[in-house]
């Protein structure tokens, strides 16, 4: 990946100023990615709006050879559903968990009807497994949940969300905090610590709402 992000941003004829700015991050945060620091999704998602090749970063070969094979596992089996993918990504409810691929590795069939009951049919949509106790009694480690991506900061304000701070994905409910522009960050677990993160780790491009939590799909553990 060292290489690789470097060449893009050169083929794009952008210097790292340019880039990061382009991207909502500092320079020192491009650097460390040029240097073989993992991107987070959002970031790979933002590099992707900008014209970078985000399968070129990731593997070092053109987007082009997958495209075709991405649009069919992405085919619904029938006009009446909705396939929505799993990545490669676990939501810790405990320490975090690194972003590995951007390649689904499962797909969910959805109804059409049920999505748009729930209001959730022109969300961007994606399965995340959770990870750890922290989140329990409203999260339990091995569930599935659906999750809408966020495009814009303020989709998810406040809520069960899937966050990432630096290197590390987790799910905690947050409240942002309108007068000091961040965020309060806690478990449902009373057994974890809350935790504030300011304006400038979210100006710095260190922490992010990835997503929203909208449902628990499959559920791991069996309720009383």
């Amino acid at each position: 990946m060292t290489s690789f992000l470097r060449d893009e941003r050169n083929r794009l004829g952008l210097t790292q100023a340019e880039a990061s700015k382009a991207i909502g991050v500092g320079k020192t945060t491009l650097l460390r990615w040029e240097s073989g620091y993992p991107i987070p999704s959002d970031k790979l998602i933002a590099l992707s709006d900008i014209g970078f090749d985000v399968n070129y970063i990731l593997k070092g070969c053109s987007s082009t050879a997958i495209d075709k094979t991405q649009s069919t596992t992405l085919q619904a089996s029938h006009a009446d559903l909705i396939v929505v993918p799993q990545f490669d990504l676990a939501a810790s409810a405990g320490g975090g968990a690194l972003v590995v691929a951007e390649h689904p590795v499962a797909r969910f069939e959805l109804s059409k009807v049920w999505l748009q009951q729930n209001n959730l049919h022109n969300k961007k949509l994606t399965v995340v497994p959770v990870r750890g106790d922290s989140m329990e009694s409203t999260l339990f480690d091995g569930d599935l949940t659906l999750v809408s991506l966020v495009q814009e900061p303020g989709e998810a304000r406040e809520g069960v969300c899937v966050l990432r701070f630096d290197d590390e994905v987790f799910v905690k409910r947050i409240q942002y905090d309108w007068k000091a522009k961040g965020y309060h960050v806690t478990s449902d677990n009373n057994a974890y610590s809350a935790f504030y993160v300011d304006a400038d780790d979210v100006s710095d491009g260190r922490f992010a709402v990835l997503g929203k939590v909208e449902r628990v799909l499959q559920r791991a553990k069996k309720l009383d």
